[in-house]
């Protein structure tokens, strides 16, 4: 609660001019208003409560610059080892380079042998409608990739050289101040040269040449450390 008060600078009825009171020299003048409040000759209205504001459009692409990711659904994908780099140069923008590297067989020479080797490098950006690591981002990027993937649906088993452009969407919760899950799907699209085999072990060649495709290339569920 707070009384009203006159404005200072005007005057009283008789005419005098009425000054601000300073607190740290005239205490008992600053207690006035107070003491009136309580005496019953000041009437007490509501406190205003100030929210605070927003914050501001500008400065908001300086809250964070560098952001580096582990996705822990690739680890899940037979252990997938993967790195992301992320830097931002816009309110609404980042520049991105990550990797992935996988190089595990399962069941090596045994029936049922299975494997999704890969190493991975792709380089791209991202775009934030708000700001940089909040929110939905929408993202492209170039991408290359070498594979030997087998056993997994069927024994059929192929490896190659890809090399094409991916696109994919997803939304960042933010945690504190220095980290965020990251959620989102990639998929890609371009050209491979390939030799594709019987099995994962056989070695009985099925097919060669080169071939385009469009895969889903990546599920997000991501830790991202923003520094």
């Amino acid at each position: 609660m707070k009384c009203r008060a006159r404005k200072p600078g005007g005057k009283d009825r008789t005419g005098h001019s009425l000054t601000p009171a300073v607190l740290s020299r005239t205490p008992v003048r600053a207690l006035l208003p107070l003491l009136l409040c309580l005496l019953g000759f000041a009437t007490p209205v509501p406190a205003q409560v100030q929210l605070p504001d927003h914050y501001p459009a500008e400065g908001l692409e300086n809250r964070a610059r560098i952001a580096l990711s582990q996705n822990v659904a690739d680890y899940l994908m037979l252990g997938t080892l993967n790195a992301e780099l992320q830097y931002s140069v816009h309110r609404s923008w980042t520049l991105q380079a990550g990797t992935r590297y996988n190089n595990w067989t399962w069941l090596h020479r045994q029936e049922g042998q299975f494997e999704s080797r890969r190493q991975t490098y792709y380089a791209g950006a991202r775009w934030w409608p708000w700001y940089t690591y909040s929110g939905w981002w929408a993202g492209a990027r170039v991408q290359y990739e070498e594979y030997n993937r087998g056993g997994i649906v069927s024994p059929e088993t192929e490896e190659g050289d890809a090399f094409g452009l991916g696109l994919g969407a997803g939304y960042a919760v933010h945690i504190n101040h220095w980290l965020n899950a990251d959620f989102g799907l990639y998929g890609w699209g371009g050209m491979t040269r390939y030799v594709s085999y019987a099995c994962p072990y056989c070695g009985k060649r099925t097919g060669a040449g080169t071939k385009p495709f469009l895969l889903p290339d990546e599920v997000r569920i991501a830790l991202q450390f923003i520094f």
